[in-house]
């Protein structure tokens, strides 16, 4: 291995080793989905031997939907472990620098032969794509786990058991995923490098500079000018990562006679949607400035002495 990539390895791993709800939370939810998965197919047929679905394998392929709906569910199905690794990872961010000069640990690190630029960045790669990486796969994992469990519920009721499953739409879908969780974390850099800057900057409680310094410039710039730009622009930036979820290329998987389910199942996202939202000039400008943000937490961890 390059002498160059090998502190940052180390430092990868100590990342993991320290921050070990990157892997249980996602773990967490794996397992109540999975549960709410065993309920769905027990449900399942339940409700077929008492009589309560006529025609299972109407009810099951809907005419074809079920090929239409599979991008949806897995997107959809991505949604609460999104929510958790954003969570996090922010949590994380906000804590790491500071926590390293409240417990003094940062004497321990500044003996060893890994810069603080080093720490610094092995963090934030952590963050945007580390971290990432696991949530995919155990999302993946439960993906898998689900279709199997689906998979029996289906052969006890009578029903082809591999009617749901198309491992081409899974496979394209996926790696849609992984290429929007690269966007994500590039159109987040502004925040990562904030929440640095903060932890770097902080003696106690960084989630006070986190939050207040911009509440402050919002009622400042309010107060002085009567205007909202910069909450706007906050604001804005966050709800831009809609546009990562909603394409807008036309990709229908599969015709159903009612172009609505169709359209909307095309305006999902898309590898193309993705590529097209990385090339928006607000991702690169906050790319930017969340660069300036980490570069400062850099200087600070440098030059700031531990609490």
């Amino acid at each position: 291995m390059n002498a160059a990539i090998k502190p940052y390895v180390a430092l990868g791993k100590r990342e993991l080793w320290e921050h070990r709800a990157f892997w249980i939370v996602p773990l967490v939810i794996v397992a109540i989905g999975t549960l709410l998965t065993m309920w769905g197919g027990g449900m399942l047929i339940y409700a077929y031997y008492n009589g309560y679905l006529e025609n299972a394998e109407y009810a099951v392929q809907m005419g074809g939907i079920n090929v239409a709906y599979l991008k949806i569910t897995i997107i959809g199905g991505a949604v609460p472990f999104n929510i958790a690794l954003v969570a996090l990872v922010s949590f994380y961010l906000i804590d790491t620098l500071n926590a390293d000069r409240r417990d003094r640990s940062i004497l321990f690190w500044r003996s060893l032969p890994t810069s603080d630029t080093a720490t610094v960045l092995s963090k934030l790669f952590t963050a945007m794509f580390t971290a990432p990486a696991i949530v995919l796969a155990l999302f993946i994992g439960f993906e898998i786990i689900a279709a199997i469990i689906l998979a029996i519920a289906n052969a006890a009721i009578g029903v082809n058991p591999f009617v749901l499953f198309h491992p081409w739409v899974a496979l394209v879908t996926f790696t849609t995923l992984a290429w929007a969780f690269v966007a994500q974390s590039l159109w987040l850099l502004p925040f990562y490098g904030w929440y640095l800057l903060c932890s770097a900057w902080a003696k106690r409680n960084a989630w006070s500079w986190v939050i207040l310094v911009p509440v402050a410039i919002i009622v400042l710039e309010a107060i002085m000018f009567q205007t909202d730009h910069f909450g706007a622009l906050i604001g804005g930036h966050i709800a831009g990562l809609m546009d990562l979820m909603v394409g807008n290329d036309g990709f229908t998987l599969h015709s159903m006679g009612d172009s609505t389910m169709p359209k909307a199942v095309g305006h999902l996202m898309s590898f193309g949607s993705v590529g097209r939202f990385m090339l928006k000039p607000e991702m690169w400008i906050g790319v930017a400035i969340g660069a300036a943000f980490t570069a400062g937490a850099i200087w600070l961890r440098r030059n700031r002495n531990e609490i």
